[in-house]
């Protein structure tokens, strides 16, 4: 199947900073938990989100795993308890980028891997076994990267806690993600494929497909467009249009002089 390149989701790949393993940086800003600010990249190392991934699919959606280990949440919560989880945003700036479909899988062991493809064996087996495992799972039906924000909301959620009829929440926290690209000939969701285009055409960040140049075409710019017939076709009727303004000119000459030639021998007579 032949991959489309559609530029409402388009990056360019011309990034020269390798530290960042995302196409994409995402800003995060709470009163209470982050109040400077705080940007994810998902480079390697940073342990705040340390099980992560970005996948992208062919008609610019996305989907996002985030996994955490949590010992804490291990005690606080009995083996075997599912809290309710609910949450909720409101567009700080309009863009293209729809709201996202959000599943929490509080339990979450390796046999998640056989339902949600993208997910690592390393996220269930390092650290503790005994550490609960949480799983968010957000799905992008549809990513808008044509301006410089993709997107910029106030979320809340919230959670129930241990004691029943009380909950644990969370509010006014600011997500703001910005598009960065992948450095060159790179794409994916973590800049982790190879492009095949030709060194002249640009490489679609979410899928590698090919935009290709002036004059060529084809998945992979190999190509050359035809000479264009509709410029030929145009070339011909010019020339038939002056062939027939031509004639017409030399025949109403003719009838003049025609008609002169007759307008005299009738004075001659």
């Amino acid at each position: 199947m032949t991959k489309k390149f559609d530029s409402r989701c388009s990056m360019p790949n011309n990034r020269t900073e390798d530290e960042n393993q995302w196409p994409l940086v995402l800003g995060v800003k709470s009163p209470l938990l982050e109040p400077q600010g705080k940007n994810f990249t998902g480079r390697s190392g940073d342990k705040t989100w340390k099980y992560s991934k970005f996948m992208f699919d062919d008609k610019c959606g996305a989907t996002v795993y985030i996994m955490v280990e949590s010992a804490y949440v291990t005690e606080e919560w009995p083996k075997g308890f599912t809290p309710k989880f609910s949450w909720g945003c409101t567009l700080r700036k309009t863009t293209g980028t729809t709201f996202p479909t959000v599943d929490v899988i509080f339990n979450s062991t390796v046999a998640d891997m056989s339902t949600y493809p993208g997910l690592k064996e390393e996220w269930y087996t390092e650290g503790e076994g005994s550490d609960r495992r949480i799983l968010v799972i957000l799905k992008f039906p549809h990513f808008d990267t044509s301006n410089s924000v993709i997107l910029d909301w106030i979320c809340q959620a919230k959670v129930d806690a241990t004691i029943p009829g009380t909950t644990v929440g969370i509010r006014d926290v600011n997500l703001i993600l910005y598009p960065i690209g992948c450095p060159k000939g790179k794409y994916g969701g973590e800049c982790e494929f190879n492009c095949t285009c030709p060194q002249n055409a640009t490489c679609h960040t979410f899928n590698g497909a090919c935009k290709c140049p002036d004059g060529w075409e084809g998945e992979f710019c190999d190509s050359r467009q035809a000479s264009g017939g509709s410029q030929t076709a145009a070339v011909v009727l010019s020339v038939l249009l002056a062939v027939t303004v031509v004639g017409g000119l030399a025949w109403c000459w003719k009838r003049t002089s025609d008609r002169g030639k007759y307008q005299q021998m009738f004075q001659d007579l």
